[in-house]
């Protein structure tokens, strides 16, 4: 029996591709079906609670012994800062307290403090926070803190109706003693 007999195209002619890219119910079938398995796949991994990060390392924390409930409270650090590619042009003072986050040098601008997370990342403690300003925007704040040295980044970002800012800066600085 010759292919022409058949109801199917012949094999690798451009109706047999046609065929099972557009006439294939069962294949988009399951090609729907894998982009929804995907979908459902990534979005029900939960982010890492900080609580959960705290206790990094080998994932247990010995019994009786308490995880502080901010890893960075108390401490404040003196910083030099300035745009990402540029050289120091401010300074700064960041002050972790009572599981609040604040830039001294942000005051001047409408941003106050904000809660912020932590966690153990290898030898030192990440941070994260997000301070808002009413006329000014927002600062979304990434850092490491290792033994008493800060590196962090700030991205300011104002939006307007007609314009849009986004600014990047680092920071390094000490522990203030």
């Amino acid at each position: 029996m010759r292919h022409t007999e058949t109801l199917l195209p012949a094999p690798g002619s451009y109706e047999w591709i046609s065929f099972f890219r557009k006439g294939n119910p069962l294949k988009s079938f399951l090609s729907t079906v894998a982009v929804y398995m995907a979908a459902l796949v990534l979005f029900s991994v939960a982010p890492i609670s900080a609580d959960m990060a705290r206790g990094a390392g080998d994932g247990t924390v010995p019994q009786g012994s308490a995880l502080p409930p901010n890893l960075l409270d108390g401490k404040t650090f003196l910083a030099q800062s300035g745009e990402k590619g540029k050289k120091a042009s401010n300074k700064d003072t960041i002050v972790f307290r009572d599981g609040r986050f604040l830039s001294e040098g942000c005051i001047q601008w409408g941003f106050g403090d904000a809660a912020y997370v932590a966690g153990i990342e290898g030898d030192g403690i990440r941070f994260q926070a997000r301070t808002v300003s009413p006329t000014h925007g927002a600062m979304t704040w990434n850092g490491l803190v290792k033994g008493d040295t800060i590196e962090a980044t700030s991205k300011w970002t104002r939006e307007r109706w007609y314009w849009k800012t986004k600014r990047e800066y680092w920071y390094r600085g000490e522990l203030k003693k």
